[in-house]
């Protein structure tokens, strides 16, 4: 079935980037478990619901590392060599966006409407992706982790988001993965489609969208 986003409807597009997008849970993992490695200890030994979390900023992942290997070391530095390794995890993979992602990105984008990133990931990591994938020219912007206070699925991100776009929420559609995503976009009052990923360690309680897809190629732009 093809779920059609009118351009007539929405002035905006905000994108979750990590299993929306692409799949970066592989060098996600990668970088995590060394890090763990990097201070003498096991990955493994994380309880699920660390391990296996979704939607949440790399940085409060971080801190629940540190507080349940009780690392003496600052979350910053921590979180600094942490990325070290997602950097190098990624570079060494052959990165490439989900089945129809980019097609819906430069449909969206050449009937208009102005899209952004909404992730609880890093800024600089997201931005050196699209280019990398030849994508950054698409979005206006980016709005990561680092720039609010309260990850999903508290609305801050992507109130903050249409803020800086300068549109109403009730103009925008937001495409989620997980469950925490979904429940920020509908507290924004944004419309949600939630893209399932079929890479999640968890399957995700996406119930509270507006449609539930299982692929991008299942959208038709117009």
């Amino acid at each position: 079935m093809t779920h059609v986003i009118s351009s007539r409807e929405f002035r905006a597009a905000l994108f979750d980037f990590d299993e929306t997008m692409i799949d970066l849970e592989p060098q996600h993992i990668a970088a995590s478990r060394s890090l763990c490695e990097a201070m003498n200890s096991d990955y493994d030994l994380l309880p699920d619901d660390i391990r296996f979390a979704s939607g949440r900023r790399i940085l409060d992942e971080i801190e629940e590392m540190r507080t349940f290997f009780r690392w003496p070391q600052a979350v910053d530095e921590l979180m600094a060599t942490r990325q070290q390794y997602f950097r190098r995890a990624c570079d060494e993979s052959d990165l490439r966006f989900l089945p129809c992602v980019a097609d819906v990105v430069r449909a969206l984008h050449a009937h208009g409407l102005a899209l952004a990133v909404t992730s609880s990931a890093v800024g600089a990591e997201i931005d050196a992706i699209l280019r990398r994938l030849q994508l950054r020219d698409a979005f206006t912007l980016i709005v990561d982790g680092s720039q609010v206070k309260r990850a999903k699925p508290d609305p801050e991100a992507y109130l903050v988001t249409a803020e800086k776009l300068g549109v109403a929420t009730r103009d925008c559609v937001v495409f989620e993965d997980s469950h925490v995503g979904v429940l920020a976009a509908k507290a924004a009052r944004m419309t949600c489609v939630a893209v399932r990923s079929h890479a999640a360690r968890s399957r995700q309680d996406l119930s509270a969208a507006d449609a539930v897809l299982e692929s991008f190629c299942e959208i038709a732009v117009e």
